[in-house]
């Protein structure tokens, strides 16, 4: 194992700077024992997992925040948030064939007042609501994720 860490901090070179993020946050769960690596798995399969769940986590964010508690309306939500974040859309075409608007459409205005009241800890106009989620998305999808600002503990 301890050659393995080894190996893996001398190559780090050779990764992205998310990679190596996602890296040091493998390797501290490794050296605290939260996470044993499995057995058949190269480093970059465990490095490529922990950016997979974090990519996951941020859309489920996204849509806790944003999305229609109804099933089929918020896993319709997911759907097209993750496709265009896989999509690596500029901002040049972020809208190509409506896809963007369609996701706008898809926010659930009472949740996005909710979560965007409490992030500022002030009542928003409903066009400011519309102009605070359409900034989120687009940041989001264009980042291919990013972690939400979280309101203040009441």
């Amino acid at each position: 194992m301890e050659s393995a860490i080894n190996e893996l901090h001398q190559s780090f070179a050779m990764l992205t700077q998310e990679e190596q993020k996602f890296a040091n946050i493998f390797l501290n769960d490794v050296q605290r024992g939260d996470v044993t690596p499995k057995e058949g798995k190269t480093f970059r399969d465990h490095i490529a997992e922990y950016m997979a769940d974090a990519k996951t986590s941020q859309i489920n964010e996204v849509v806790s925040r944003l999305g229609f508690e109804d099933n089929e309306q918020s896993k319709n939500f997911k759907d097209q948030l993750s496709s265009l974040t896989r999509s690596y859309v500029t901002e040049a075409n972020l809208n190509e064939f409506g896809r963007f608007d369609e996701l706008q459409r898809s926010v659930d205005l009472d949740k996005a007042k909710t979560y965007f009241e409490a992030l500022e800890g002030t009542a928003l106009a409903t066009f400011k609501i519309n102009m605070r989620a359409y900034n989120l998305l687009k940041d989001f999808v264009l980042q291919a994720g990013v972690d939400l600002p979280q309101p203040p503990k009441s």
